[in-house]
Order: C-alpha cells, then structure tokens, then sequence
C-alpha cells in the first residue's frame, strides 16, 4: 500500500520553529521538575475570515504566536502581523470561538509560565482587539498560568458558548521551592469553567467554576485545594440528555468526570467508571465503536524497556472508555490494539480512509532532562491505529504518520478541501508536522450545522444513515478540541466505496431541541444546515 500521507509543512508555508522557551521558573531547586515548556506546542484551526476555507493558528514559547491564512490552493501565508496577534509570550492552548454570536470567530489563547491569558476578539475586515481583561477571561489573579488547552460549549444551552480552561497544576512539584507566583494550595488552580452572559453582555464572561459544580480540586479534609494535573479537556454530552458533561483528563491520576445535571455538574469518575489511567494526557471524543454514542479515549504513558522510574511505577497505559448506559462506561479490553502508544500526548479519532469508520492518531515523544539518552521514549513514534471494523491495527509506518520529534498537540481538518481529512502536529521545540492526507478514497459527506445567529452550532448533533437499516452513525460538532489542539468544526463522514446516496441525515440542536430531517442526499459534498 501507498503511503496515505506526505509531509508537506514546508512546501504548505507552515514550517515554522516552536521556539526557545523562557526560563521562567530560574527559582526552582530542579529546574527540570519545573520547566513547563517541555509541555507546550498547539494549535487551532478555523475558518476566521469566512471564506470557507480554515486557518490555522499555532502557538509558540518565548516568541508571538502565528496566524497562517489558507490561501485556497493547498498553502498558507502568515498574516500574525497585520492581524495584531503579535504580542510575545510562552503561547500554550487555544480555541476559536464565536463569543458574540456575530457569525466570526474570535480567539481564546492561553499562556504557560504568564500571569494571564488573552481573548482577540474578530473586527470582522481581517483584524483582532485583544480583550481578555474586559470581557473576563485573563484570569489576571497575580498568579502565574500553567494553561494546557480550551474547550467550548454552551453548556447551560442558552444559546451562548461557555469556555473551560485547563491548567497542568505543579503543585506538589513546585510548592517546595516557595515561587510565589504559583498557586496557593489555600485557593483552586486556575482549571475553570467560564459562562458566557449571553443577552445580559455579550461575549463576556463569570467564573462559574465552584457555583456550577466544575471545580475539579476541592479542598481536602485539612481545608486546602487539591491538586488536578489537567491536560485535555472536553464539554460534551455522553448520556444524551442534551446538557454537555465535562471531562477533563489529569496527569498522576487526577482525571475527573462531572455529569451536567442541567447546568449543575456532580463529580462522578471514578462512579461512572472512569479515570483508571495512570497518567491521564490527551483526550479525544466520538464514537469510536460506531453504536450510535460518545466514547471517551485517553491517551497516556505506556511502559517499555526504557521506563524511566518514578514516572511508570503505576502504568495502565491508553484507555478506550466505551459509553453503554445508565451513565456508565466500560473500560475496553486492552486487546483492541490502542492500549500500548508509549509517551502518549494529543490524539484524534479521524476517518482517513473514509471508510466509515473512526481510525485514532496519537502523537508522542518528551524531551524531559530526567529522561536518558536514547532511552525508547526520545524516539518515540507517532501512532495510527487503523479501524478495520471494530479491530485496530498499528499502521503509522504503512500510512506515511511518521515522526519521531516531541508532538504535543495534534487537530485534523480538510484544509485543502479535497474530500479527505488532513492532519496536523506541533512539535515542541522544533518544526511541526502537516500530514497532507494523499490517499484513495470512497465517498463522503461533510456537514457544516450553524445556529439561527449564523453561528457553528457547538454541540449539535448530526446522525448519519448511509443505507436503511444500518446503526446511525453520529457526529457531533465542536467535539474536535483535543490536547492543545482544535480541529475543524465540521462534521466529517466516510461513505466507503459506493456512489450510493445518503438515506437519512439528522440534525439535532442540543440547546434548543430542533431537529432537521434530510433524505437522500447526494455524496461528495458539504452541506450547510440551519434551523
């Protein structure tokens, strides 16, 4: 078989390095307990200027972030400049979202060894305004920020996107040293779950966390907060009552899980089954086994020959948590073939092949002092494990998804919008990797769901029957915000090989209720839905 994927980050115009970090933590006793740059590299993408077309955002340490424009024909220009984007910081996670409901995108960017985060708001003529300190979401607390990665959803379904910010907590690593730019353990981390005040002001925002339930370090029975090493996060609803649930993977074991009891989260990992990950890193959302319900997979460390001891002691490895019912999940039996991935970091479930069913990319790889020289993990491939109905089978080598550099955060999208799903992946401390997706290909469809602001219907639902009969297949908008990454916001199926039209395609807006019914719809096509 013929490689499915090329390398084309250079001949695409995003070849850019990641940067040098700042020593932002020259106070610490073991600097390489505390040098947070060793975690960063992500990236966005979305279709900002409207022009059907996404664009990508990257982050960046010690250096400006960087807006690449898609220029409709398989490349891209950087515009960070004339965009005002250019402002210098430790860049770590970051989402687009439309937090006005004016049908542009703005984006949400967080920072790493910074005291606060930062919000540009889309002008609508190809410009940002900064703004995170008006509208409420700097988190300007004096304190400095540990900011992994975004997610959104209306998560009180009134209409208006909600933000969640995770932070990777170092207290317990860092605590000792006595920096006080760090959290305080008699205060929460800065993991929070901001509401947007919609009608009342719009596109800013409240702290929700502690009145909504969301607050993923209580304090402890000595009266001061724990600890949550989050990574990746994600609002989506896995019961299918229409209220997004939270979860939000945690490094050393601090995963967490709330179920949204109309609007009111109630913690439930460990109740409903979940957070058995030793080292709970990336996070991706969908339905993976095809029964018509979100699963949850989790990426974490495997362990080899080369574990490095301290940090494999309690190793689980990657977990496929399967949702069945009565708000339970099982935890899939290791033999599927994804359990093993190493160093695990950000991960995807993506249908590269549009077969119709969801394949997994992982990127790998660390760089950490603590970590020997030519130890298994500093060249630790990426992972795809390819779906070849229900069965999982390692195939990055046979596809062309190789890389051995340090991959942190990865999203997918169709950037060059020829029908098939393209990937991307920030490498820390180096150059990145686009993965142009050059394969032969069935049929498919793609579904843009908007809002009747003119908006990305966050959280909608699109249920797909290729023939009467089969088990729907489902999708869900917005779902794509992985570890430090943000995939493209629209809803992507295989059709196999088959010229058949689509029996049936549901649309389901969670907020408001509405569901839209089409019949026999045409492949090869993107379409976009209203209410």
């Amino acid at each position: 078989m013929l490689p499915l994927f090329h390398e084309v980050s250079a001949e695409a115009g995003v070849a850019y390095h990641e940067g040098t970090p700042f020593d932002g933590f020259s106070n610490c006793i073991i600097k390489q307990y505390c040098d947070f740059n060793f975690l960063v590299g992500a990236a966005a993408a979305g279709d900002y200027d409207r022009d059907g077309y996404p664009d990508l955002y990257v982050s960046r340490t010690a250096g400006t972030p960087l807006l690449f424009h898609n220029q409709k024909d398989g490349t891209f220009t950087d515009v960070t400049a004339q965009a005002g984007l250019a402002i210098t910081a430790n860049w770590a996670g970051a989402a687009w979202v439309d937090i006005d409901n004016d049908r542009d995108l703005d984006l949400m960017a967080q920072t790493a060894g910074y005291g606060r985060h930062y919000l540009f708001v889309n002008q609508g003529n190809g410009t940002f305004s900064e703004e995170a300190l008006t509208r409420g979401v700097a988190l300007d607390d004096g304190q400095t920020k540990l900011a992994t990665s975004v997610a959104i959803g209306d998560y009180d379904r009134d209409g208006w996107l909600d933000i969640h910010l995770a932070e990777w907590s170092m207290k317990g690593l860092l605590e000792f040293h006595g920096d006080p730019r760090f959290p305080d353990p008699d205060r929460p981390g800065h993991t929070r779950l901001l509401r947007n005040l919609g009608n009342a002001s719009p596109g800013h925002f409240e702290d929700v966390t502690i009145p909504s339930g969301a607050l993923t370090d209580p304090p402890g029975s000595d009266g001061l907060f724990t600890r949550v090493f989050s990574f990746g996060n994600a609002l989506a609803d896995f019961d299918g009552d229409d209220w997004p649930d939270l979860a939000v993977t945690g490094d050393f074991g601090t995963s967490r899980f709330f179920w949204n009891n109309q609007g009111q989260f109630v913690e439930s990992t460990l109740a409903s089954g979940l957070g058995k990950e030793a080292y709970g890193m990336g996070s991706a959302v969908g339905d993976l086994d095809g029964d018509g319900k979100l699963d949850w997979y989790v990426t974490s460390i495997s362990g080899g020959p080369a574990c490095v001891q301290g940090f494999c002691s309690k190793e689980y490895g990657n977990h496929f948590y399967r949702y069945t019912a009565n708000r339970q999940f099982e935890d899939a039996d290791p033999k599927l073939g994804i359990f093993d991935g190493l160093w695990a970091w950000g991960s995807a479930m993506v249908d590269v092949d549009n077969d119709g069913d969801l394949d997994v990319a992982q990127t790998n790889g660390v760089d950490y002092p603590l970590v020997p020289a030519g130890s298994i993990f500093t060249v630790d491939p990426n992972r795809f494990w390819r779906n070849d109905n229900g069965a999982f089978v390692e195939s990055a080598a046979t596809l062309g998804f190789l890389d051995v550099r340090n991959g942190r955060g990865l999203l997918t999208f169709d950037y060059d919008r020829d029908g098939d799903v393209d990937i991307f992946v920030p490498n820390n401390g180096a150059m990145p990797t686009l993965f142009r997706n050059d394969g032969t290909h069935g049929d498919w469809l793609r579904v843009r769901v908007l809002t009747a602001s003119g908006r990305d219907a966050i959280g909608a639902k699109v249920t797909l029957v290729h023939h009467e009969g089969e088990v729907p297949r489902l999708s869900v908008i917005g779902l794509g915000t992985h570890f430090l990454g943000q995939s493209e916001n629209t809803a992507h199926f295989g059709l196999g090989l088959s010229a058949s039209r689509v029996a049936t395609l549901t649309v389901h807006w969670h907020d408001t209720g509405k569901t839209t019914v089409l019949t026999d719809v045409e492949p090869n096509q993107e379409l976009t839905v209203e209410p």
